[in-house]
């Protein structure tokens, strides 16, 4: 089904077109990405792209989009020189039909990338039809219509999307985990057929996978045990350092020892009680998975078929999903959920994930 031409206008056409060209070339791209900054809206980021090069290094651009003859390339290369800064982004682009020589010189000075304006009218001319999704348009339209508590399905896209402009970190990451596990839950509620709330699951789940790819280059080459504590320690505290979590602890059965219970009994029990609740917290099978030597690599695959279904012309249910990774990180959320497999991605993965292990093989989480 073709995008409607009712909902999609020039420019959303043009960004459609340009995320399925750098999706062709192998990277995760996402569109309309809001920055907000103290509860203001500040602006979006026409193209977020996510690239993979090795398995050390990671690379993230934005790209400005203007199909329009006279689109200011000289401002606009200003401008997203500044947005660049701001999300910490490796590398700006502009892409515009108005970037001629000039734009390209005077962008180099500022270190910013040209698409010039016959490759631009290249890329829209062979990717902007017979694409097998729906644009993004379409969908945030869908998300529109579903109420989630006080605010809608959109809202709550928006938020995970944004995130992306602040810098992927475990704060990050625990978000579009709680995010996913809540919509996987309603989606087993609400949706008998599928429909936007798996969508709307199916984006924050390929967020999760980004996240934890991203974060996983910083112990690419360090050993098992160590990578283990890493993610152990910023899915349950929000960052890698437990010493930072430890000394706050310290300072709580203090301030208790101080001025409630001089015999320490209180503090004990603070101690004990929150270490307790750390231990309980379902984190092991996703820490488990992150923290294997190649789960980089099947991280960013699950990432790029979640974020195909979500936008699919014909979205499907999580166990019709062909990517064995995808179905990997949604069996993944279900545990930290608390859902039956069985429920999310039907009976074939419920026995996968009970067949006993071999011995040489170690426990992973997957659902192989």
């Amino acid at each position: 089904m073709a995008a409607n031409p009712s909902v999609i206008d020039k420019g959303a056409k043009a960004e459609e077109a340009l995320r399925e060209y750098f999706r062709s070339m192998g990277s995760f791209a996402l569109r309309g990405v809001p920055v907000r900054e103290a509860d203001e809206d500040v602006t979006d980021i026409d193209l977020w792209i996510y690239t993979r090069p090795s398995a050390h290094s990671r690379h993230i651009s934005i790209v400005d989009i203007k199909n329009k003859r006279k689109g200011k390339a000289f401002e606009r290369a200003i401008w997203v020189k500044g947005l660049q800064a701001a999300v910490r982004a490796n590398e700006a682009i502009i892409a515009s039909q108005g970037a001629k020589d000039a734009v390209q010189r005077f962008s180099g000075r500022l270190n910013v990338r040209v698409i010039s304006g016959s490759v631009f009218d290249a890329i829209i001319k062979r990717y902007s039809d017979g694409t097998d999704r729906l644009s993004y348009e379409i969908v945030d339209q869908e998300w529109k219509k579903v109420a989630v508590g006080p605010s809608t399905l959109k809202a709550h896209l928006d938020a995970a999307r944004g995130a992306l402009s602040r810098g992927i970190s475990f704060v990050s990451l625990n978000h579009w985990l709680d995010e996913a596990a809540a919509l996987l839950t309603l989606t087993v509620e609400r949706e008998r057929t599928p429909g936007p709330i798996i969508r709307a699951a199916y984006l924050c789940a390929a967020l999760v996978a980004i996240g934890a790819d991203y974060l996983g280059r910083e112990h690419s080459l360090s050993e098992p045990a160590v990578r283990l504590e890493y993610f152990q320690s910023g899915l349950r505290f929000g960052r890698p350092d437990s010493g930072v979590t430890k000394s706050y602890l310290d300072f709580a059965e203090s301030i208790v020892t101080e001025f409630f219970d001089p015999t320490g009994a209180a503090a004990a029990q603070v101690r004990s009680g929150f270490e307790n609740a750390a231990k309980n917290m379902p984190i092991e099978g996703l820490a488990e998975f992150f923290s294997r030597p190649n789960a980089g690599a099947e991280l960013f695959k699950a990432a790029l078929a979640l974020e195909a279904a979500c936008f699919a012309n014909q979205v499907v249910k999580p166990s019709e999903l062909q990517s064995t990774e995808a179905k990997t990180i949604l069996g993944l959320i279900s545990d930290y959920a608390g859902l039956k497999r069985i429920d999310v991605l039907g009976t074939a993965a419920s026995a996968a994930k009970h067949q006993p292990e071999t011995p040489d093989e170690p426990k992973t989480g997957l659902l192989l």
